[in-house]
């Protein structure tokens, strides 16, 4: 459920419609900018084709409109795990608060104030009432139940205050509060509240403000360590370990009856796991126990649900993805196999345990023919998460000096072992 057809709530709805959301309702007092959205999502949607996506009018400062929003999202879509609430307007007159327009501050707590009041109201009634689940995925068996998520947008104004935009300022402030009392009200229900506070975004609202003769781009280049006012993307992305990678979708493929090529699922992979000091995370994509696969009755795609692997499977396959954290550098290891690594997203250095290196850019390969090695991830100069992806299959041992090369996990041995 997301509340704003433009801006950071487009980013937020079109994402998880990529990600893999079987049902989105937008909601926005323009109804043909939610409409748009719709369409926008539709197409990028991993569910698809049984993704449920519709627009909604809704006037964010009347409670009987955000009642029967609440109600039609619960009736229609039979329940709401996440709400993303970002309704908000833009300074139309920057003024010193000895100047301030008082309609203009009145109406900004009205929407952003008394709008995210009712709203989280409305939808912490909802989930309260709803059945709990259990978090998908093997890193998240410590979290518990939960009956759902409420993500309110703040603002960098949340913490600091800006010269001429008293009322922006006044209400961001109060929307932490409320968030912060949100989220102690429904803890004990197992509804989850934060309060996302992004700096200057490139939003329509920023746009307005501009065409209004606020000078927000001399004032970020003087502010703001990069210099730049961030994309909507760049805050709707909320994926491990930083801001910057989409979360990747895997689509499995099948036959019918007819041996017509089908889709079996179309999700995020069956095994996560966060390795390395909470500074990577791996996602196991695929796994075979043996060379030639066995597909028939789709028994290879039970084994890799069922099973997750350690570093490598004997006589099998391993197809594994890790998103590294800005600057991570992995410990010196080895795989008895054969490799073929691909840099996803990012830079990295690849160290070999002889001293010899290479730096490795967005689309470059490495054959890894069982060399002891680290990754580096430089991506941004080590300011950046970067991504990889490998292909490991088994491989006859090797024996140099009359000694059979081995298996080296060092630090990662508590990731890998027992599996």
């Amino acid at each position: 459920m997301c509340h704003k057809g433009s801006g950071i709530g487009r980013a937020c709805a079109i994402g998880l419609a990529r990600d893999g959301a079987a049902g989105i309702l937008i909601a926005d007092m323009n109804l043909a900018a939610a409409e748009q959205v719709v369409a926008e999502a539709k197409a990028v949607a991993a569910a698809a084709p049984g993704v449920r996506i519709e627009a909604i009018r809704i006037d964010i400062t009347q409670q009987p409109s955000v009642d029967e929003v609440t109600s039609y999202m619960v009736r229609e879509f039979k329940r709401i795990d996440y709400c993303v609430n970002c309704a908000g307007i833009g300074v139309e007159t920057p003024r010193e608060i000895g100047d301030a327009d008082v309609d203009e501050f009145n109406r900004f707590i009205r929407v952003h104030v008394q709008g995210t009041f009712l709203l989280t109201r409305a939808v912490s009634a909802a989930m309260k009432l709803q059945e709990a689940v259990k978090p998908v995925g093997p890193t998240s068996a410590g979290r518990g139940s939960s009956r759902g998520s409420i993500v309110i947008l703040g603002s960098g104004s949340s913490f600091v205050a800006t010269p001429s935009m008293v009322q922006y300022t006044t209400a961001k402030h109060a929307v932490i509060g409320l968030a912060k009392n949100a989220a102690l009200d429904n803890a004990p229900h197992g509804v989850r509240v934060n309060c996302v506070c992004p700096s200057w975004a490139e939003t329509p609202m920023i746009q307005r403000a501009r065409d209004g003769g606020v000078d927000i781009d001399s004032y970020v280049n003087g502010m703001v360590p990069l210099g730049r006012i961030a994309t909507a993307e760049e805050v709707a992305d909320v994926s491990f370990p930083a801001p910057g990678l989409r979360k990747t979708v895997r689509h499995v493929t099948g036959h019918n009856a007819e041996g017509k090529g089908i889709f079996l699922s179309s999700d995020h992979g069956d095994h996560h796991r966060i390795i390395g000091n909470e500074q990577s995370v791996a996602n196991i994509l695929y796994s075979t126990k043996e060379t030639p696969i066995d597909m028939a009755n789709d028994v290879d795609v039970k084994y890799a649900a069922e099973n997750e692997p350690g570093l490598h499977i004997h006589n099998g396959s391993v197809f594994r993805m890790i998103d590294f954290a800005p600057n991570v550098l992995s410990p010196m290891h080895r795989a008895v196999s054969l490799d073929y690594g691909i840099v996803l997203d990012g830079e990295f250095r690849l160290i070999l345990d002889s001293g010899e290196e290479r730096i490795m850019q967005q689309g470059d390969i490495s054959i890894n023919r069982a060399s002891a090695h680290q990754w580096h991830n430089i991506t941004g100069n080590g300011t950046l998460p970067g991504r990889m992806a490998w292909i490991l299959l088994d491989c006859i041992p090797l024996t140099y000096n009359g000694e059979t090369l081995k298996e080296e996990l060092n630090e990662l041995q508590p990731y890998y072992e027992g599996r």
